[in-house]
């Protein structure tokens, strides 16, 4: 059972999308995760998306990584994404990493201010 909540808005002030998540995140949730700010980002005509990951703990393998990463990807290859991490940043390394194999413009970032900077300088 997930105990992942999520936020998301839009600020159109920047144009980004919004996005937090806190709690336990499995495999499956992830590419849920990034369907929904694809579909919220489409809707809002947004192609920046700013993902508040830092109070996320993952429960999954990161061999899991390999299988939902073509998806995820898919979701994800038509917007410039930043993601603050937590100081716990294995999974969410491999991920980026996994993310840029397939093309995807996003960056891990430690504050929530410094991602913000860098998606509304683009």
């Amino acid at each position: 059972m997930s105990t992942l909540s999520t936020s998301i808005t839009y600020d159109d002030t920047t144009s980004l999308i919004l996005m937090t998540l806190r709690g336990c995140v499995s495999a499956d949730d992830v590419v849920s995760v990034y369907r929904i700010a694809n579909d919220y980002a489409k809707a809002h005509n947004s192609s920046k998306i700013l993902i508040d990951l830092s109070e996320v703990e993952h429960r999954f393998e990161a061999i899991d990584i390999v299988d939902f990463m073509p998806k995820v990807a898919h979701y994800m290859r038509d917007f410039t994404i930043a993601r603050v991490v937590g100081f716990e940043g294995y999974m969410h390394d491999l991920i980026l990493q996994k993310a840029k194999r397939y093309n995807v413009n996003a960056e891990n970032f430690e504050c929530f201010k410094t991602a913000k900077q860098w998606l509304c300088n683009l």
